[in-house]
This record gives C-alpha cells, structure tokens and sequence, in this order.
C-alpha cells in the first residue's frame, strides 16, 4: 500500500532524526497505548517499509513513510483518498494549537508555534501535579528548578526537553485520549472537563473535536515532532560551534 509523502520544508528535518527517535514516532502513529496496531495505519502495509523490518535503519531510511502517515492521520480520511496525500505539518500544528485554545498568526514561524504549544502543555499539566508527580517529572528531565515559569525557561531548550514530553505523554495521555474518544467529543468539540482527571487531562482540557481516531494521534504526535525539532537543531548548533 502507498504511503504518499507531501513535500513538506518543517518535516525535512526528521532526516536528521536518530534511529531511535524515528522509530518511537512511528511506533505512535502505527500502534495503540497498549501496543496493537491501528486499523487505519498505511504505513504498516508498505511493502517497502515492512520489508526493511528488523533493519538497524529501518526508519531512518524511510523518514518520509513516516512523515506520510502523520500527514495522513492529519488530514479527513476522505479528502485524504481525493488529495492522493494528508495535510502539511503547519496546518496540522495550527489546528493542534487552535484545539489547545492557543491563538497563532499565520505570519508566526512554525518554530514560535511549537514554543508556545509545548508550554501551554507544561504548563496546563504542571498545575495539576502531585509532589510525587512533580517528583518523576523532575528526575525525567534532570532539573530541580520548582517554579513553574523558571522551569519552563530552562526545559524549552534543554537536552532533556523530549525527555520531559515523552515522560507526560508515555504515563499518560494517550491512555486519557483513547479512553475519551468515545464519550467525550460531540457535536461541537470537546466536553469541558468530561471526566479527564490529573495534570495531563487538564492540559488537553478544552480541546475542540478532531477527527474521532485522528486527535488522540495528532496531537501526542505534534508534541513530540515539535520537541524533536528543538532537539536536533540544539545539536546541530553545538556541531557548528
């Protein structure tokens, strides 16, 4: 089965992406929380894909599948069959961050957007914490700054910033997301407060209605691109220097 890539300058840099970090974002986009496979994945039934299974660079070698089934998950189903393609990153990162109720301006570089959605992540999600939760978050990022807008300032650009993301998303959210779908997204977007308890329910508390399967992917998976690209521009930086 084709998986179509759409030419996409904020995606190219997942070329530069480890084995590892690829590897973990596909795993999202083709797998459940409980690690079954969606039904709607295109990826998994490329043959060109499947058969480099096992491949120590299976994904690196295939960033763009992998950048194709995120466009894909982005973008209705139906307009994806009339298309040939899903949507871009930016306008899928834009709607993302207009369901997290954050205002962006066309005119904002996608770097400025991701900025902001990963804060209000933090932010929304650190409110809610525990001590103990705080406690793991903490050790998941090597920092030990305990005010909130201190923290930020030191994690937006830190080493461990995917680690902090992964840590929220992995205990977390895709298990609230999944749990929810059913029940909590109607006719004109997402229940206030339907029932999503803890630090991470808060943070995506007031997200409007995505395409039933799509938002429990999109938005873990623009999180997690959004840090990738903080990641690996920090290091190319410090190559340079």
């Amino acid at each position: 089965m084709k998986v179509s890539y759409l030419n996409d300058e904020d995606l190219v840099f997942l070329q530069h992406c480890s084995e590892e970090q690829l590897a973990n974002l596909a795993q999202l986009l083709t797998h459940n929380e409980k690690g079954k496979r969606r039904l709607s994945s295109t990826l998994l039934h490329n043959e060109l894909y499947m058969s480099m299974d096992g491949h120590p660079e299976q994904h690196r070698r295939n960033w763009q599948l992998i950048a194709g089934e995120f466009q894909h998950f982005g973008g209705d189903s139906i307009a994806n069959q009339i298309r040939g393609h899903g949507k871009l990153y930016r306008e899928i990162l834009r709607d993302v961050a207009k369901r997290l109720g954050l205002k962006t301006d066309k005119a904002m570089p996608t770097p400025a957007i991701e900025k902001l959605l990963l804060e209000q992540f933090v932010r929304n999600a650190w409110k809610r914490m525990n001590d103990e939760q705080k406690a793991r978050f903490h050790a998941a990022v090597e920092l030990k700054v305990m005010e909130l807008e201190a923290l930020l300032s030191h994690l937006i650009d830190h080493h461990r910033l995917d680690h902090g993301i992964e840590h929220l998303l992995g205990e977390q959210l895709s298990h609230i997301l999944h749990k929810h779908a059913a029940v909590s997204v109607i006719g004109h977007g997402l229940m206030r407060g339907a029932g999503l308890g803890g630090p991470v329910g808060a943070a995506v508390n007031g997200v409007k209605a995505v395409s039933g399967s799509a938002y429990r992917v999109t938005i873990p998976a623009v999180l997690r691109i959004a840090c990738l690209r903080r990641v690996i521009a920090k290091a190319a930086l410090q190559r340079a220097g």
